[in-house]
């Protein structure tokens, strides 16, 4: 079964996927933005955990992360901030923010194809879990 946050598009020559984030902002996968405040990814932007009602130790309970420019939305997590699918481990490759700083310009990583994962379901080892890669 298909994962619900992800939409896939089909052209001719490309196959595009597109995340949607906690605050409601769709991204496609390996999209660049710009921003220094995103909705948590991990609390889904309410600043509180969901498994017990506690404020989130993520975003200190504001429900908003701030990082640096450039950006992308964590593959391997698909920018929730959990580690795997219901797991309430916090993802390692974004820390639970669901968003991930890069160097641009960057491209799809070729290896895992913008998933973030291997073929083993871990993190993949050359964009460490991003999916995306600097351009060379």
């Amino acid at each position: 079964m298909a994962d619900p946050k992800i939409r896939i598009l089909r052209s001719k020559r490309m196959t595009y996927k597109f995340l949607r984030l906690a605050g409601g902002t769709v991204a496609k996968v390996g999209q660049v933005f710009k921003d220094n405040v995103y909705p948590c990814g991990y609390c889904k932007g309410t600043g509180i955990e969901a498994r017990n009602r506690s404020i989130c130790l993520i975003c200190k309970g504001t429900g908003k992360v701030e990082l640096k420019g450039p950006i992308v939305v964590c593959a391997y997590c698909r920018g929730t901030g959990h580690g795997h699918s219901g797991s309430i481990v916090t993802c390692t490759v974004c820390k639970g923010r669901g968003v991930v700083a890069v160097k641009e310009p960057v491209k799809v990583c070729p290896t895992c194809r913008g998933t973030g994962r291997s073929s083993s379901g871990l993190t993949c080892l050359r964009c460490r879990g991003k999916g995306v890669v600097e351009k060379s």
